[in-house]
């Protein structure tokens, strides 16, 4: 993810105008406000996308737990998606493993909506 996420930024600061880096530097300001004031906030939408996708990539591991460590040693590398795995299969617990994994798409679903909330366009300026 970490390859996307810098695709998605540097991208982001492309998209920039760089009169806007020019007005700080007229008004004064370094490198630390140009950062702060220009650069983070433009970078918001970039943010969004970056922060939703690591958040689903990281709730829904798998595949490289359970191909490399089936869970161990004892339970050290236990994700959700290999604890739905074993509840279902191994235990023969279809319902909990079912509930669990409702539970885990509610969890996603809401942490996205609410990093989403958190980083939304506050001007109501789409760009």
């Amino acid at each position: 993810m970490t390859g996307l996420c810098m695709v998605l930024f540097l991208s982001g600061v492309g998209r920039i105008d760089s009169d806007l880096y020019d007005s700080v530097k007229v008004d004064g300001g370094g490198a630390f406000r140009e950062f702060f004031s220009v650069t983070l906030p433009g970078l918001r939408p970039e943010f969004t996308v970056a922060t939703t996708i690591t958040i689903i990539a990281a709730l829904r591991t798998f595949d490289l737990v359970f191909v490399t460590t089936r869970g161990g040693p004892g339970k050290e590398t236990i994700v959700p998606g290999t604890e739905i795995y074993r509840l279902a299969f191994r235990e023969g617990e279809v319902g909990e493993a079912a509930t669990m994994a409702v539970l885990l798409a509610v969890l996603v679903f809401t942490l996205v909506r609410t990093f989403q909330w958190v980083l939304r366009d506050r001007d109501g300026i789409s760009k």
